[in-house]
């Protein structure tokens, strides 16, 4: 059929089909009709379109639709007309349009041919003069019929049996192929069909600005491409970050204002990445060979064919001969479906009468073309997913003992399946470990931390719906925001000479403060001063004189899994330090819970400093709590005592607080006149040996934690201790549904006076 030399015009998807086939010709070129007239005239790239959106200050979408309409320009003294010719040339005297001279002088010695398309007006004005060939292979007319369901849901579901029963019958999937599947249909359909075990090749298309990252990512551009693309270096999608880079990467030649305009495009229009597998079935708009089946689904007015209206930048009104006008556009339209269904054989047509958004009509063409209407009912008899038919079945009692519509479904089903109905149960059902293993895996890295250890501790199953789920729910931000200046003033003032108002409204500058807001702003401003000058004086007393404040210490682990921290402050000097964590609410150290890995903040940041520092011995680990109420100043620096676990070692302890003995700022040390300490004191002291027993426990409980979330174990099992402490301060309570059959008893290790383990 084909020659060498010769240049075939056809859609991409037929293009794939004939390159299996041809066995013989080397010498042949294969090309839409799209990518032919581009390189036959001229074409654009990004720089076009940045280009118009500077000069001409308009968006991205309307140098887009300048630049697609330059290829209609005609003699015609019009507004519109004339503005394109002025952009064109514009464009032309700034070397910023594509012509491909080369490409004309190629084709001379080429024969072209066009296959199987039928060409627009104005494909056929580009082509009129070349010398080309136009090969039609699509003259046969089949037959079928057109199957109606109530809704949407039937619909779908009549395909995936159909399916199943081809498969069944050994027909291979590669041969199952799908024809007019609606964007708002998709989801629908890929969870139906995974009660199935089917998958479908086409995406979601989720765009990227609609993620997290891409939020985050897109809130920041104004403060430069840098600041975003570090704002989103420490999130775990690195499918989503690295389309991102890309993105970035495509406009390193620009650097003006344009860009956040060429990089929002972008994010709009890439689409998430989504795990695709061997066995799916193609989603389709060509027509296929004789032994596919296929299947047509939404044969519903307005679905198909597709409906233009005359909203074009040229309209009819002024539209020349050579471009197709809004009526020539629905032609088309109609004649490619038309023909798609008289030239495929083995098809399957379907329509439904109802959706989620209310009343379906059928396509007008089943009156055009005369085609039989067959009611479909599903045939329940043989089944091919137990899980879709146990949902029908609820369904259909649903429907029996609310309005006594009764069905032979309902009989038929009865008779087969037996179900929990009007019964709930909040179990989770599980998740396949290699689904997490294979996450994991897709990841640049899966970061660990204290808290998110601490809450899979607490109940697997908040950790997955936090974690893995990523499900967030509201929180009180200003609280957090609070913690956080505190944090940053005492990181970035300490011992310094700063402006502390200032140093706190540049940290706000991009936020907006209601009233009320500023007033505890501006309480934090004042408090600082008494805060900066009684940890400063801490500062002054100890010999532990290197301190590094809000440290990030990052350990990679097993598999692509790394643990990381931030450590508020580290004092230490060549081998003592002590760990510090701020609260600026008032909490007590407690660690009666680390055997079953609950409220290891502490131990986890020795484990983590350990890691950093190397070989050191721990003076000790202690929370600082910044609470100011209306007290004395005694009782403030009372209040921002270090209160934690200290090292019995008198040397060691020497070393962090050489006043221990008068005055100490570590909170419980009494000291008796000849010098030893109080029996209560030694409640809140470890040997050496007990604290790298401690640290050697912290690294035990975060790689059983890490085995337990490789094997996907996420049951629902809150921790009881005489009340739910897995539950405490849980954002998902309303999701779990938990009973007390869930709770999982722990004992705690001590009392809440001491530690003993």
């Amino acid at each position: 059929m084909f020659i060498d030399n010769s240049i075939i015009l056809c859609e991409y998807n037929i293009k794939q089909e004939l390159l299996k086939g041809n066995k013989t010709l080397n010498n042949v070129k294969y090309m839409t009709v799209s990518e032919f007239i581009k390189s036959y005239t001229f074409s654009y790239d990004e720089k076009s379109i940045a280009y118009l959106i500077k000069k001409y200050d308009i968006s991205y979408d309307i140098a887009l639709e300048y630049l697609e309409n330059l290829y209609y320009i005609y003699d015609l003294d019009n507004e519109k007309i004339n503005l394109l010719k002025r952009l064109k040339q514009d464009l032309i005297d700034n070397n910023l349009l594509i012509f491909n001279n080369i490409f004309k002088e190629y084709i001379k010695s080429k024969k072209i041919i066009v296959y199987n398309h039928k060409l627009t007006k104005y494909e056929k004005y580009i082509l009129s003069d070349i010398d080309y060939e136009e090969i039609n292979t699509l003259d046969k007319d089949y037959k079928h019929t057109v199957y109606e369901f109530n809704n949407v849901y039937e619909e779908i579901d009549y395909i995936a049996r159909s399916i199943s029963k081809l498969i069944n019958n050994g027909i291979s999937i590669d041969k199952i192929k799908l024809y007019n599947i609606l964007d708002e249909n998709v989801l629908l359909i890929k969870r139906i069909f995974d009660l199935y075990n089917l998958k479908i090749n086409k995406d979601s298309n989720i765009p990227i600005i609609s993620t997290k990252i891409g939020k985050i990512f897109y809130s920041n551009l104004e403060s430069g491409i840098e600041y975003s693309i570090d704002s989103i270096k420490e999130y775990e999608n690195r499918d989503v970050y690295n389309s991102i880079i890309n993105i970035c990467n495509k406009y390193v030649w620009c650097s003006d204002n344009t860009l956040n305009k060429l990089i929002e495009y972008d994010l709009r229009h890439t689409y998430i990445k989504e795990e695709h597998f061997t066995n799916e079935i193609e989603v389709i708009d060509f027509i296929p060979s004789d032994d596919t089946f296929v299947f047509m689904l939404s044969f519903n007015e307005g679905a198909i064919p597709k409906i233009y209206k005359d909203i074009d930048y040229i309209n009819d009104f002024i539209k020349p001969d050579f471009l197709d006008n809004t009526n020539d556009k629905n032609k088309y339209e109609k004649d490619k479906v038309v023909n798609f269904i008289k030239n495929t054989k083995n098809l399957t047509i379907t329509y439904s009468l109802n959706n989620n958004s209310g009343t379906l009509y059928p396509s007008s063409l089943i009156d055009d073309l005369k085609l039989s209407v067959e009611r479909r009912n599903t045939d329940y008899s043989n089944s091919y997913s137990t899980l879709y038919d146990k949902i029908l079945y609820s369904n259909l009692i649903d429907k029996y003992i609310k309005f006594r519509e009764n069905s032979n479904d309902l009989i038929l089903l009865n008779t087969n399946y037996d179900i929990p109905y009007n019964t709930y149960s909040n179990k989770f059902t599980g998740i396949e470990k290699d689904k997490i293993n294979n996450y994991i895996k897709s990841l640049n890295k899966f970061y660990l931390s204290y808290s998110s250890m601490d809450n899979y501790n607490r109940c697997a199953f908040r950790f997955y719906l936090e974690k893995i789920l990523n499900v967030k729910k509201e929180s009180n931000e200003f609280n957090k925001l609070i913690g956080n200046i505190y944090h940053y003033i005492l990181q970035n003032a300490l011992g310094k000479e700063v402006d502390i108002e200032k140093l706190v409204y540049d940290y706000l500058q991009d936020m907006e403060l209601t009233n009320s807001e500023k007033f505890f702003v501006d309480k934090v401003i004042n408090n600082s001063k008494i805060l900066l000058e009684i940890v400063g004086e801490q500062h002054s007393k100890t010999n532990l004189k290197n301190i590094e404040t809000e440290k990030k210490i990052n350990i990679k682990l097993k598999d692509n899994i790394n643990f990381i921290g931030f450590i508020d402050k580290i004092i230490y000097d060549n081998n003592v330090a002590a760990v510090i964590d701020y609260k600026t609410y008032i909490k007590d150290l407690n660690l009666n819970y680390i055997n079953s890995g609950i409220g290891m903040q502490l131990p986890v940041y020795m484990y983590l400093a350990k890691k950093s520092l190397g070989n050191i011995r721990f003076a000790g680990f202690y929370l600082q709590n910044i609470v100011f109420k209306n007290d004395s100043e005694e009782e403030i620096e009372n209040s921002l005592k270090l209160q934690g676990y200290t090292n019995s070692n008198i040397d060691v302890i020497s070393k962090l607080d050489p006043y221990y003995n008068i005055n100490s700022f570590i909170k419980g040390i009494r000291v008796k006149n000849d010098g030893t300490f109080y029996s209560d004191t030694f409640k809140k002291m470890l040997t050496d040996e007990d604290i790298d027993d401690l640290i050697n426990k912290t690294e035990d409980k975060i790689n059983e934690t890490i085995d337990n979330i490789k094997e996907a174990k996420f049951d629902i099992n809150p921790k009881y201790d005489g009340k739910a402490i897995g539950c405490d301060f849980c954002p998902f309570n309303d999701i779990c549904y938990k009973n007390p059959n869930d709770y999982v008893d722990i004992k705690k290790v001590g009392d809440d006076d001491g530690l003993d383990f």
